[in-house]
């Protein structure tokens, strides 16, 4: 339901800045303006936005701050609303002040996301659009950035809009067959005609699931964990990578007992850097924690760096780890290779899977190309048609309309009449709507949301 609300609330950081951004929306924004601002404002209401220069005074019509007002009027606006953006000077002490006049004069501190919602309740943008937005803002690469706003364009919606129109075309036009079997004007369909519209149909859901599926890297990160034994070079690899001292290096085996995670940016993919503790048996009551915790990493992580030392041998304990990773995406990374001796693995080990590096000596180019290819054929090039529905909740909406355009297409197969099959495509369109946010579940609304910042 559509809030009547109006809504405040700073858009910019909460820090001291040059100028920071204050957003009012609803239906009081105009009447709360013109108790604060000296200066006449527009005839209501303007179909272009307007901009206005003046100061905002405080009850005793004192000075608070001279700003720019940025009018929008109701629906040209993103909410919907009638919005106006006050810019002001940064200061968090004059910013406070104006935020105070305006919730005294009516206005109610929104909430996280709260501005997107009301856009997305006045048929501003659907609910893919209302993700994207948080997506960009949150984009962890410029990839990432790019896929967001592809999903903001109007463009990215039609493939959507034309599964929910196809779906609703065959259910309409099996229930004027059902209640009006001596209508001429509407063609009667028979299950072998509707067989190829569902398949083509379910080909297409597919693709934008695993489209979706591949563009989760760049709005989450992938895990690569980096392990092995005791002082061979994880955390100098770690510090080589960032160009920094993140983690401590010492000569004591042990130094590290916990996960240090740190942000990598590979080529534009990031990555999330987890540097273990050393894998050995151990007394040590902390330390056993760390190596616990290693391997809870190692399971979690979808690129394994597994690192050996070059002056050491291959023994129980590399087997041991190297149990645990063959199956997974994985690196054996040789390090130290500056000091002259040369380790001999397995014969079973890959030589695609091998890269010889000096952490110390930030030798690195081979390992990071080769962890490029690890998961290039799982990445988006181009832009495509359709929206990059990547999130948990959408994944999971595609996963059901895939099942229930497969449990049809599995019934047509054996004959089974349209009409008995009616209320399954029913589910399926109610699916697609679902993903639009035509049809929505307010508990998901609340989840979407909360994870804006205040003031979008």
């Amino acid at each position: 339901m559509i809030s009547q609300k109006t809504i405040t609330a700073l858009v910019t950081a909460p820090i001291t800045q040059n100028i920071a951004l204050i957003r009012i929306s609803g239906s009081k924004t105009y009447s709360i303006i013109t108790k604060i601002f000296d200066h006449p404002l527009p005839e209501y209401p303007q179909k272009k936005p307007q901009l206005i220069f003046g100061k905002i005074v405080n009850s005793q019509q004192e000075i608070i701050d001279e700003v720019l007002l940025l009018c929008f009027y109701k629906p040209h606006s993103f909410t919907g609303e009638d919005v106006v953006e006050i810019s002001c000077h940064g200061n968090l002490f004059v910013v406070q002040q104006i935020l105070q006049l305006i919730l005294e004069n009516g206005a109610e501190l929104a909430e996280k996301g709260e501005f997107t919602k009301q856009a997305f309740f006045n048929g501003k943008l659907n609910l893919v659009q209302a993700q994207a937005i948080n997506d960009l803002i949150r984009a962890p690469s410029l990839q990432g950035a790019k896929l967001a706003l592809h999903n903001l364009s109007p463009e990215s919606q039609k493939e959507l809009k034309i599964i929910e129109n196809e779906l609703l075309d065959i259910i309409a036009t099996i229930k004027v067959n059902i209640d009006y079997p001596e209508y001429d004007g509407v063609e009667y369909l028979t299950g072998q005609q509707v067989l190829p519209r569902i398949t083509k149909l379910g080909k297409k859901i597919q693709i934008i699931q695993k489209t979706g599926q591949k563009t989760r890297v760049y709005q989450e990160g992938l895990k690569v964990a980096i392990v092995g034994k005791p002082n061979v070079g994880k955390s100098t690899l770690l510090n080589a990578l960032l160009q920094e001292e993140k983690a401590i290096v010492s000569p004591v085996a042990g130094t590290t007992r916990d996960i240090i995670e740190a942000r990598y940016n590979l080529n534009g993919i990031p990555l999330i850097l987890l540097d273990t503790a050393g894998i050995r048996e151990t007394a040590d009551l902390v330390e056993k924690i760390g190596v616990e915790r290693t391997w809870q990493a190692l399971s979690q992580a979808e690129i394994i760096l597994f690192l050996v030392d070059n002056s050491g041998s291959w023994g129980s304990a590399e087997e041991n780890i190297f149990s645990h990773i063959r199956d997974k995406n994985h690196l054996i990374i040789i390090n130290k290779i500056d000091q002259g001796s040369k380790l001999q693995l397995p014969d079973f080990i890959f030589p695609d899977k091998i890269c010889r590096i000096s952490a110390k000596n930030q030798q690195l180019t081979e390992l990071e190309a080769k962890i490029s290819q690890l998961f290039a054929g799982d990445l988006v090039n181009s832009l495509s048609l359709y929206p990059y529905l990547s999130h948990s909740w959408q994944q999971a909406k595609l996963t059901s309309l895939i099942q229930q355009l497969q449990s049809v297409i599995n019934e047509l197969k054996k004959g089974t009449y349209l009409d008995a099959l009616c209320g399954d495509l029913e589910i399926g369109y109610k699916l697609v709507q679902e993903l639009s946010g035509k049809e929505y579940e307010g508990e998901l609304l609340d989840i979407i949301f909360s994870k804006f910042c205040l003031g979008k």
